[in-house]
């Protein structure tokens, strides 16, 4: 299903001519430096077709999304270091979490994961400890953000009392850049151009090996 309003679909739409997707895998999803790049490395993982969410996808498709994506962050955390996953899920574009509606998974390189999860805490309590991404349709009700600060480490938390653009800002934070957290006000144009250059070229020479 392609959403006609919806900026990623557009430019889904027009890949054969131009794209900044690194990869894209058999189950039809795609890794891309994101617009506001606040780091090298930071991309999102997404889904061709649109789709709301990681929970919305079926339980099979998220079992090879999972594992898909635990290889996009191998690829990104051998050149840049720890990796964080994260999803902030909202319905009808709640102010508690993002208002993208097309289905993305951030890929955040950060010095200490750890220190992230601490900052979801502090706002959230404790998160619902996951086995695994695919979890997530049986306890989702409603906006929610999911966070992996490590491979095998899954938490969820209902969406409330956290505010817009919540990864970006505590990684801004930690990355010594809070007040450009704002994709729309800090594009890091520069950041994108590299992750785009060098991951690409760290699959060419996996696949040429």
């Amino acid at each position: 299903m392609t959403v006609m309003d919806c900026q990623f679909c557009t430019e889904f739409a027009a890949r054969e001519s131009t794209t900044r997707i690194i990869t894209e895998t058999d189950g039809g999803w795609v890794l891309l430096p994101t617009i506001g790049a606040l780091t090298p490395g930071y991309c999102l993982f997404m889904p061709l077709e649109h789709l709301d969410a990681a929970a919305d996808v079926t339980p099979a498709g998220l079992r090879r999304v999972a594992e898909e994506t635990e290889g996009m962050r191998a690829l990104i955390q051998a050149r840049y270091g720890p990796v964080i996953l994260a999803e902030h899920r909202p319905r009808d574009c709640e102010l508690g979490a993002s208002c993208c509606s097309h289905c993305h998974l951030h890929l955040i390189p950060v010095p200490d994961p750890d220190e992230i999860t601490a900052a979801y805490e502090k706002i959230g309590g404790p998160g619902l400890r996951l086995t695994s991404m695919t979890g997530l349709p049986d306890i989702v009700d409603g906006s929610y953000l999911y966070l992996s600060p490590h491979p095998g480490e899954h938490y969820y938390w209902p969406s409330a009392g956290f505010a817009r653009q919540f990864v970006r800002r505590v990684c801004a934070d930690q990355l010594g850049i809070g007040d450009s957290y704002d994709w729309r006000d800090h594009p890091f144009t520069e950041n994108r151009h590299r992750t785009f250059a060098e991951l690409s070229a760290d699959l060419h020479l996996a696949d040429a090996a």
